[in-house]
């Protein structure tokens, strides 16, 4: 579903922790000794380093503080791209004549949960499409009671939920991903 996005952090991510282990292994490295008594004693950031930013105070701080504060945004909109989730707000629907048609999905998706929260041994469901192309994908998240009898749950709401939802919703296909969640009768208290 969102394999691009992934490969992407992925590759990102192993490229930076390699940059910082090779820092991180030349300080440890340098700092043990293994370039020289010398250089173990020497600071990180050489005489000519300190006399640059010494000389240029006056633009180096602000500029310095204008990259810090890019970084750090750049670094929560990657962050928030991680947490949120693509979600489908409105599907298209087959139309035999001339114009647009669209249905809301989370209209459609609100009376599958509602469907499926009817069954006995379920909590509560939620329901939402997490794509459209090239065929609709549902993602259902249902909590079911402790002593529920989970096979039969997850094959009615395969057989009967998701059957009904695709009719309804005039679709050949559809893709679904239910997650079956344990939870705790009313009441009870946990230690």
């Amino acid at each position: 579903m969102r394999r691009g996005p992934d490969r992407l952090n992925s590759t990102v991510l192993t490229l930076l922790a390699l940059v910082l282990l090779a820092v991180g292994g030349y300080g440890l490295a340098r700092g043990y000794g293994a370039f020289g008594d010398a250089r173990a004693a020497d600071p990180v950031l050489g005489d000519d380093v300190r006399e640059f930013v010494s000389r240029n105070a006056d633009w180096f701080w602000p500029l310095a503080a204008v990259i810090s504060l890019l970084i750090a945004w750049l670094g929560l909109r990657w962050l928030l791209a991680q947490i949120s989730t693509p979600t489908v707000s409105r599907l298209p629907v087959r139309a035999d004549g001339p114009g647009h048609t669209e249905l809301v999905a989370s209209g459609a998706t609100t009376a599958l949960a509602r469907d499926i929260e009817d069954y006995s041994g379920v909590r509560s469901a939620r329901a939402r499409l997490v794509s459209d192309h090239p065929s609709p994908e549902v993602e259902v998240t249902v909590d079911v009671h402790d002593d529920a009898d989970v096979p039969a749950i997850r094959r009615r709401i395969e057989e009967h939920a998701l059957a009904r939802f695709r009719s309804a919703l005039e679709l050949q296909e559809l893709r679904s991903q239910v997650h079956l969640r344990l939870a705790e009768r009313a009441g009870r208290t946990v230690r």
